[in-house]
């Protein structure tokens, strides 16, 4: 029984990924809308996965606007600021749902009222708000919107890169362990080599001038490289022993098993969810 079970989760694992990746990479190349929706659907089911985990320690989040805070933080970031559809910044947004959880709980008649608002708020911060910014990276060079696709197709091929070569190392050749208390099969070779894989991604990247544009209004250099194999080798790591974290606390192996062979959408973006913010910000402020 076993045996099928693991044939079973490793051909829905191979049927995800021969589908997912692909279509992901299509969408990077698209951009605009349909890479806009995607991200919003992925915010919306990651949202509902934060939250049900939330239901298991007898927490009531409000999903309503946890799925609508995800849709109004993804047009913002598609849009900018000056769109009247976008009028007020993530920051300024956060304030207004703040003050809306409150005030529907208030009326909800649910118990813990004080976990059911940090909760709802809490998801609402960690996912759309952090997830959110592979829209702005997308669309990040006004100029030339080519140089937001090859950005944003580096975010996520180095991050695979990174999960794929600290999951396999890890898996034959670790011995010690990372972090035990949070993910007892991690370990210091997985890690490494994870950021070593980065690092020879971005490595390829620089060599091969992939990143240079003429009419790009960014100018990015050698350092550059090495802040984004830093970016994704270790600060993406982190986002998953993060979402290990929670996982632990609340007593389960996925948050979901909506990808088959994957667990749940957010088991497969909890590196991205750390990795992209940073990315955008960095070069938002520090590139162009």
């Amino acid at each position: 029984m076993t045996n099928i079970t693991g044939e079973k989760s490793s051909g829905g694992r191979t049927l995800v990924n021969a589908l997912g990746i692909p279509a992901i990479l299509s969408l990077i190349f698209l951009g605009g809308l349909p890479f806009t929706a995607f991200v919003t659907v992925v915010s919306v089911i990651a949202v509902r996965e934060f939250y049900l985990l939330g239901a298991k320690q007898q927490i009531q989040p409000q999903f309503f606007m946890g799925y609508v805070m995800s849709v109004l933080i993804a047009l913002h970031y598609y849009f900018g600021p000056g769109n009247p559809l976008t009028i007020f910044r993530p920051g300024e947004l956060m304030l207004i749902a703040t003050v809306l959880v409150v005030l529907l709980e208030l009326f909800r008649k649910k118990e813990n009222g004080l976990s059911n608002i940090s909760y709802t708020l809490a998801g609402i911060v960690y996912i759309p708000l952090l997830l959110g910014t592979m829209i702005g990276l997308r669309g990040i060079d006004p100029i030339d919107p080519t140089m937001g696709m090859k950005l944003t197709f580096c975010l996520f091929v180095g991050v695979w890169a990174c999960d794929s070569a600290a999951y396999f190392v890890g898996l034959n050749l670790g011995k010690h362990k990372l972090i035990e208390r949070i993910s007892p099969k991690k370990t210091v070779e997985g890690g490494a080599a994870g950021l070593v894989a980065a690092c020879i991604f971005f490595y390829i990247i620089f060599r091969s001038g992939a990143l240079s544009s003429q009419y790009s209004m960014a100018g990015i250099h050698s350092i550059d490289y090495v802040i984004f194999s830093i970016i994704i080798g270790i600060i993406g790591q982190s986002g998953d022993f993060a979402e290990s974290l929670m996982k632990r606390d609340m007593g389960v192996k996925d948050t979901s098993s909506f990808l088959a062979g994957h667990g749940g959408v957010l088991d497969r973006f909890d590196s991205l969810i750390f990795a992209s913010p940073v990315m955008f910000l960095y070069l938002k402020y520090f590139v162009y």
